[in-house]
């Protein structure tokens, strides 16, 4: 059993949500792409929560709800709320894969997932 002075204290990922519902506004699904775009602000990266501050760096290069949750280490629920604090705020753009589809970026989105699936062997 852990203890709170113990080496294997951790604080369980519901806890990095403080109790908030996912965002009604807006439906991530694990394939939902999302980008801070052009609007990355150090300032605000600084001032965010740690777990917060890793998705909003992370997603300065085009990432999938998936992508992010594996990266923090943090589950799709807590994953979907910190983004959609993160969409709330404006910082974050949602890209709709339906109208960006192309050949080329499926090939890509395809390889990205396969190198993401071999890491976890």
């Amino acid at each position: 059993m852990a203890t709170w002075n113990g080496p294997h204290w951790k604080v369980r990922p519901y806890m990095t949500g403080k109790a908030r519902n996912s965002s009604r506004r807006h439906q991530l699904l694990i394939h939902t792409l999302v980008s801070t775009g052009n609007r990355f602000d150090p300032l605000l990266a600084a001032s965010l929560a740690p777990a917060t501050r890793r998705l909003y760096e992370r997603a300065q290069d085009m990432c999938s709800i998936a992508e992010l949750s594996a990266f923090s280490g943090l589950s799709l629920g807590v994953t979907r709320v910190l983004i959609g604090d993160l969409l709330k705020l404006g910082q974050l753009v949602i890209h709709d894969d339906r109208r960006m589809s192309a050949p080329q970026q499926d090939v890509q989105l395809l390889e990205r997932l396969r190198a993401g699936l071999l890491k976890l062997t």
